[in-house]
């Protein structure tokens, strides 16, 4: 009886360290009714400010967005959040991110946040700003053990270092989405 009661305990706990692992992230999925054709998001990847006071809100996100059944295209999303007196970043077409994996520059070229800019509740305004990526990009983030950000705009340069939550948030979606 004693080693029966353990067993039970000793798979208990077993569940329950399995569940302390990190939650997979948040991921959006939409089915286009009429194609069928599936989009995967993750969002809300917050890119945290170097001790934590910031004048603007930084997000990378990452999405697939499938053209037919059998082939997805991927996306890194850049949004970016200020108050209305700092303004937008203003992010132009071309070369404006770049992400830095491991002392390797990781270089993305898209068509800039000018259709894509408007004030945000009250007193804030939000810009986003998409870039097609390939697998084989996403894979080299996710695999990283350093990551750095820097999104240029023409009005300044934002830079932020990936924490180990945004890490993990990463390599779970290419894991599951990007493989």
């Amino acid at each position: 009886m004693i080693m029966k009661n353990c067993f039970a305990l000793g798979c208990g706990l077993a569940l329950l360290a399995g569940c302390a692992s990190a939650p997979p992230p948040d991921v959006t999925t939409h089915v286009d009714p009429g194609t069928g054709l599936r989009t995967d998001l993750m969002g809300e990847n917050l890119l945290e400010a170097p001790g934590g006071q910031s004048r603007e809100l930084v997000w990378l996100n990452a999405s697939r967005v499938y053209r037919n059944f059998n082939d997805a295209q991927y996306y890194l999303e850049v949004q970016y959040m200020a108050r209305e007196e700092a303004g937008y970043l203003e992010i132009p077409a071309g070369e404006t991110l770049t992400i830095i994996t491991d002392g390797q520059p990781l270089l993305f070229s898209g068509t800039g946040s000018a259709n894509m800019r408007k004030p945000y509740k009250k007193e804030l305004v939000r810009e986003t700003a998409i870039y097609p990526a390939t697998r084989v990009q996403l894979q080299k983030i996710a695999l990283a053990k350093d990551v750095d950000v820097k999104i240029r705009g023409n009005r300044g340069l934002v830079e932020r270092d990936f924490s180990k939550d945004n890490q993990e948030r990463f390599r779970q979606f290419v894991t599951r989405f990007a493989l």
